[in-house]
């Protein structure tokens, strides 16, 4: 069911896609492309267009004075 018209032209979060990890080791992604990780519960960005585990960088945080 596609979202409200209202939705659409005034959104209110940024909703990305969201795939397991052996999915997304199968796509050959544009560099730059952001999914969600489900298998790993991280966002992961796309650095090299080719299907590998390789292609992909995860985003992690760092805690201040660590």
């Amino acid at each position: 069911m596609a979202p409200p018209v209202a939705d659409v032209l005034n959104p209110q979060a940024l909703i990305l896609p969201k795939m397991t990890t052996a999915v997304r080791d199968t796509l050959v992604a544009e560099v730059g492309t952001i999914i969600y990780d489900t298998t790993q519960d991280k966002l992961c960005f796309c650095t090299t267009a080719a299907a590998a585990a390789t292609s992909w960088e995860l985003i992690t945080s760092v805690q201040e004075g660590a």
